[in-house]
């Protein structure tokens, strides 16, 4: 394996237009996928940090979350375990390379990377994503052509900030997307509802969904283009 150690912290530079984005596919979407089985085995696979890349995949540190520790011995179609580095009775940290369509995606561009919170579980695969807007543009259309029943997206409050995304939306929609924002409606964990986002601007739910909806679309629409 020819490791490709410059990918993993990448020099940017400080007037690049990064931006985040959050990736879900279902299971029964990624059905044909080999990371299945890895949600079928582990409760909780989540992504830690990267260590290195190559056309070989990926090669993470990952926590596991478990019933059986007999899991950890056994092969997983899109991973394999090479090391593990701690373990209780449920839960252990592990080196492992991750070789499936979908890490291997990240490993044909520097400028785009997986970040926390990146994680699979039993309702299938969460993935937080940094990058440019080309790379995410490219990663878009890649998940198109890989993922033959759909997925959605996120975006982030770091990327809902970008003055090019506000300038597409209507001043009504900016200014309950800034309430929303403020309020941590787009936060991981999310810290409040649209209800009471409705509550602090004195509008219906109805409006907040609305135009919440709005933006968000206008905005993941312009990614693709």
């Amino acid at each position: 394996m020819i490791e490709r150690s410059d990918i993993v912290k990448p020099e940017i530079s400080e007037n690049l237009d990064l931006r985040f984005m959050q990736v879900n596919i279902s299971l029964q979407s990624g059905s044909k996928l080999p990371g299945l089985e890895i949600a079928e085995a582990f409760i909780m696979t989540e992504f830690i940090t990267t260590l290195s890349k190559s056309d070989d995949g990926l090669v993470a540190y990952v926590k596991f979350e478990f019933s059986d520790k007999k899991v950890l011995t056994k092969k997983h179609g899109g991973m394999i375990i090479l090391e593990i580095k701690s373990q209780t009775a449920n839960t252990a940290l592990a080196k492992v390379l991750l070789n499936g369509p979908i890490a291997k995606l990240f490993c044909q561009s520097d400028d785009v990377w997986w970040v926390r919170p990146t994680y699979l579980s039993h309702g299938g695969l969460t993935a937080t994503v940094r990058g440019t807007k080309s790379a995410l543009q490219w990663l878009r259309d890649k998940l198109s052509n890989l993922v033959i029943n759909g997925f959605s997206i996120k975006l982030s409050a770091e990327s809902l900030h970008s003055p090019e995304f506000i300038d597409l939306l209507p001043q009504r929609q900016r200014v309950v997307l800034d309430k929303a924002i403020e309020m941590g409606y787009y936060s991981r964990p999310r810290g409040c509802t649209q209800r009471e986002i409705a509550e602090a601007m004195n509008i219906k739910q109805a409006t907040v969904s609305e135009h919440l909806q709005s933006a968000e679309s206008k905005i993941i629409n312009s990614i693709g283009k």
